[in-house]
């Protein structure tokens, strides 16, 4: 851990589109037990304005008047000095040592750490075991692929690149996770929180469920959607876990 501990080579993304958590979620960033050296806000296209906010907090703002969706942030963790980085969600608050737990258990199990966590339709783990999204949690669960916060070692980004996505409209959560199972058989774990500072959103899924909902605006039958993205996947060559 000795490597990371001052957060040098440690980076955090958090992407604004429509929503307005934005100084929420920097507090909370600036108030880690861990701080990241560069935090990065992607500022898809122009619906809200946050300058004042990322000065205000001492944030790097990366506007795209392109809308990068969800792949747009993996890949701008590519341009930064790091080892370690942090995709946040736009509707979750990380508690004050959100960072430091999830870099720890990264590093110690050599796995993507996720704030939640899914199996895959087909995978009858689905029916066996139950990992709760929020809230305190003792020990870490094995998924097939994670998401709402990622902790990962950015070398396992070029395992995502090497492999072109189904889609750029939606499953990035499911192409980070498959690419570095399959190229490196890296697993995928939801996080443990033994207490209320290490969870990843202290406030417990409140802010996700709105009208800039992904499953709300996509275009296609989410589920349906999905479920192709995973067959593709098993095609490559993936395995349940």
């Amino acid at each position: 851990m000795t490597e990371f501990i001052n957060g040098d080579k440690i980076a955090i993304i958090i992407t604004v589109w429509k929503r307005p958590h934005l100084e929420k979620q920097l507090i909370q960033i600036n108030n880690q037990t861990l701080k990241p050296k560069y935090v990065i806000v992607l500022q898809n296209e122009s619906h809200i304005n946050v300058k004042d906010i990322v000065k205000k907090y001492g944030a790097i703002h990366v506007h795209s008047e392109y809308n990068t969706k969800f792949f747009g942030r993996f890949a701008y963790f590519l341009t930064l000095p790091v080892d370690i980085c942090i995709a946040l969600d736009d509707d979750i608050i990380p508690g004050t040592n959100c960072i430091k737990n999830y870099v720890e258990q990264c590093i110690k199990f050599n796995a993507i750490i996720g704030g939640n966590g899914r199996f895959c339709y087909d995978n009858q783990n689905a029916k066996k075991v139950s990992v709760s999204d929020v809230g305190i949690r003792k020990s870490t669960t094995k998924v097939d692929f994670v998401g709402h916060l990622w902790c990962f070692k950015k070398d396992w980004l070029y395992y995502m690149f090497s492999h072109k996505p189904y889609t750029l409209e939606t499953g990035e959560d499911m192409h980070l996770c498959f690419s570095a199972k399959l190229s490196a058989n890296i697993p995928s774990l939801v996080g443990e929180q033994v207490k209320k500072e290490d969870e990843c959103d202290i406030t417990n899924n409140a802010l996700a469920s709105d009208a800039h909902s992904s499953y709300l605006i996509s275009e296609r039958d989410g589920h349906k959607f999905r479920r192709e993205i995973q067959e593709y996947w098993v095609k490559k060559g993936l395995q349940f876990v």
